[in-house]
């Protein structure tokens, strides 16, 4: 039962790094940072991603002597990422920054298509800036939720482990985001016309 060099499964690697071994740390990152940078995309933006990241790998160094393997790695991984981003968000929140709570928001049933779809398929290319400044609106909570459903292709009871919450509480999250997210873009084609109309 041995792998290929190089081809070594995330949980031996991460436990490898727990001891303190600074290579298979190495690996870990090299394998993993375009998830972490994705994620922080999706949830704070392009201005704070980036640093985002690299807090998300210095938590991960500091804590890896704690992974146990009880949950994979990646699990591990998308709650530290999500946790970073969230702190950050909530900074950026308390700095005044326009969120919608979402509380207020009908449950939005999971759109057509089975399970969770690529972001490519689920929210349509021409429209991923738009998207992206929709979820700006949307609460940091929620917004992660949404995030690892929508875009990272996450089951529910994933995101439960990640969100630290129950799973209906991980749905009624990724409800609320999409609601929220949907009234974002609609106020801002909205926005859009009135703007158009009035310069026309």
């Amino acid at each position: 039962m041995s792998s290929a060099p190089g081809s070594a499964p995330d949980q031996v690697l991460a436990l490898r790094a727990s001891r303190g071994d600074v290579e298979a740390f190495r690996q870990l990152v090299q394998e993993h940072s375009g998830l972490v940078y994705r994620v922080a995309l999706r949830i704070l933006g392009t201005d704070d991603a980036q640093d985002a990241s690299q807090e998300v790998w210095v938590r991960v160094w500091r804590n890896i002597k704690n992974f146990r393997g009880d949950s994979t790695f990646s699990t591990w991984l998308y709650r530290i990422t999500v946790n970073t981003c969230l702190s950050a968000r909530r900074k950026e929140v308390r700095r005044g920054g326009r969120e919608y709570s979402g509380d207020e928001m009908p449950f939005l049933p999971e759109p057509p298509g089975g399970d969770a779809d690529p972001e490519a398929a689920a929210l349509g290319a021409e429209r991923r800036e738009e998207i992206q400044a929709a979820l700006g609106h949307v609460r940091a909570e929620h917004r992660a939720a949404l995030v690892l459903r929508h875009m990272e292709g996450l089951s529910y009871t994933e995101i439960a482990k990640v969100l630290g919450v129950p799973d209906g509480t991980a749905k009624g999250w990724v409800s609320r985001g999409r609601a929220t997210m949907l009234i974002a873009l609609v106020e801002e084609d909205h926005g859009h016309r009135r703007a158009g109309g009035a310069a026309g």
